[in-house]
């Protein structure tokens, strides 16, 4: 059950959210801009759904710390979009999957702080139109996102897919340390094919590989980091594993 935790200065949390309004308007919004929090347990979330009174004039959930899996099936094939600090949520909103049921289901991978961006918080900021545009913002920036990791499930050879997705989510919100940079989430091999589409097996093996290569390296809190530079080319790593 998500659990509210009191409020949070979005734009003294949101850096980047910050940078996009220009000096005057952070300075007069950053002490309105203030919206309550819920912390997310790790397991199966079940979104509830705003009051009628309340959806039409809530942004939406925004991810503060933590991580998330979104998880659907199409013709028994699963999909998942891995989401985190940043993001724009609206789990309520209708699927549009027509003539197909998706069967969305959510998971908490680590535990999550979302800020939660209801009416009254509208309310507050309205006065501030930038913000609100800067929000649509993360919606586009995350089916961008969502969009380049269904093209990295499309490369051939489960090694450059791993190689590919783990960079983007390294540069995205990982840190550097020494010479690679940190994937800032535990990805199960089972979830892990989920994300580049492939199976658990190949994708053991594959893991196998590319630390054994130095490619990867895993930590000891079991988190991996990418070492050397991002995939440049397609080119096979390991054919027999495509």
């Amino acid at each position: 059950m998500p659990q509210a935790t009191g409020l949070v200065p979005l734009l003294q949390v949101d850096h980047e959210l910050a940078e996009r309004l220009s000096a005057a308007t952070l300075a007069a919004a950053e002490p309105m801009a203030v919206a309550p929090t819920e912390w997310l347990d790790v397991g199966e979330w079940i979104p509830r759904a705003p009051a009628d009174d309340e959806r039409g004039a809530h942004l939406g959930l925004l991810v503060i710390e933590g991580f998330l899996a979104r998880r659907v099936r199409v013709l028994g094939r699963p999909a998942t979009e891995l989401l985190g600090p940043g993001d724009l949520l609206l789990p309520w909103e209708p699927d549009r999957t027509e003539p197909f049921v998706v069967g969305a289901r959510w998971e908490v991978l680590d535990d999550a702080l979302v800020a939660v961006l209801d009416r009254r918080f509208t309310g507050l900021v309205a006065r501030w139109p930038e913000i609100t545009v800067a929000l649509l913002g993360r919606a586009v920036s995350r089916s961008r996102s969502f969009a380049l990791s269904l093209a990295i499930s499309q490369l051939v050879g489960v090694e450059l897919r791993i190689l590919a997705l783990l960079w983007h989510v390294a540069e995205r919100w990982g840190a550097r340390e020494g010479d690679g940079i940190e994937v800032p989430v535990r990805l199960t091999h089972e979830l892990l094919g989920s994300l580049i589409s492939a199976q658990r097996p190949t994708v053991t093996r594959a893991l196998g590989h590319l630390l054994d290569d130095g490619r990867l390296s895993r930590r000891a809190d079991g988190l991996l980091a990418v070492h050397g530079e991002p995939p440049a080319q397609l080119h096979p790593m390991r054919s027999a594993l495509s």
